[in-house]
């Protein structure tokens, strides 16, 4: 993937994985706080993959698997926030 895939798809999967988890409201500072999780999340799981050769770049694996990765932990990180 490329940068601006990560920055928008990424961020994109943060945001919408926060706002869906059931908790209280968030505020503009969360969100920004999960839609950079979401990248540095996605870049990642994208790096590691490839670094492992699990797939090559840009090949729907990669994708799939940045989502999976993207959807986990951020779920997790709004799971353990506040508690």
């Amino acid at each position: 993937m490329s940068f601006l895939a990560f920055l928008i798809f990424g961020g994109s999967v943060g945001l919408i994985t926060a706002y869906l988890y059931p908790k209280n409201r968030l505020k503009l500072k969360d969100l920004l706080l999960y839609w950079l999780a979401g990248v540095v999340i996605s870049f990642l799981a994208s790096f590691f993959g490839q670094t492992f050769g699990l797939f090559s770049s840009g090949q729907i694996l990669e994708w799939l698997g940045a989502i999976f990765v993207t959807i986990l932990l951020v779920a997790s990180l709004r799971a353990l926030a506040n508690n």
